[in-house]
């Protein structure tokens, strides 16, 4: 419970981390985007996920030319035989955009921490998780869209130790503004 909490504390500290030069310029663009994965999962038992062509939703919100902030979330539910289990996830990163902000383009690492749960029939429990992520954009269609490329790193904090694993992203942003 006190990862939970530390997560959470991490994710209010990065929400309050605007800047005065966010709010003298002209306005930022916001990027909207979705992306479809791929995780790996290393510890007993091994578990992979395929996530596609949706995994999760994502708003962008650039506080200055280097940084933006980037809530994410997904939603599942399956059901079948008598037996339903939804799980979710709501994260939330801090993209460092290497070389400065440039719409839909250029490297960024992507540090970033969040609480993921599952519930249904079969029980119920949520775990807080931290990782980092590098990746690219690669602009396209007069650059209001961009291809987003990812491999990040993650470590789930669980009541036996906890669980890592690595994930890849392919997604696809809409730069609004």
């Amino acid at each position: 419970m006190t990862k939970q909490i530390a997560v959470l504390g991490f994710i209010a500290l990065v929400l309050t981390a605007t800047t005065a030069d966010a709010q003298k310029s002209s306005p930022r663009p916001i990027e909207l985007g979705m992306d479809g994965g791929i995780s790996v999962g290393f510890d007993n038992p091994n578990v992979t996920t395929v996530s596609l062509p949706v995994q999760a939703l994502r708003v962008g919100f650039f506080m200055n030319d280097n940084i933006s902030l980037e809530p994410r979330f997904n939603f599942n539910s399956v059901s079948g035989g008598g037996v339903s289990v939804r799980s979710y996830a709501l994260e939330l990163g801090a993209l460092y955009h290497l070389g400065g902000y440039s719409k839909g383009s250029g490297l960024y690492v992507r540090p970033f921490a969040g609480i993921a749960g599952v519930g249904g029939d079969l029980g119920s429990g949520s775990d807080a998780f931290l990782g980092a992520g590098v990746g690219v954009k690669l602009p396209f269609a007069n650059r209001r869209l961009a291809t987003r490329l990812e491999a990040n790193f993650g470590h789930a904090f669980t009541d036996v130790g906890g669980s890592n694993n690595l994930g890849l992203l392919l997604g696809v942003s809409l730069f609004h503004r």
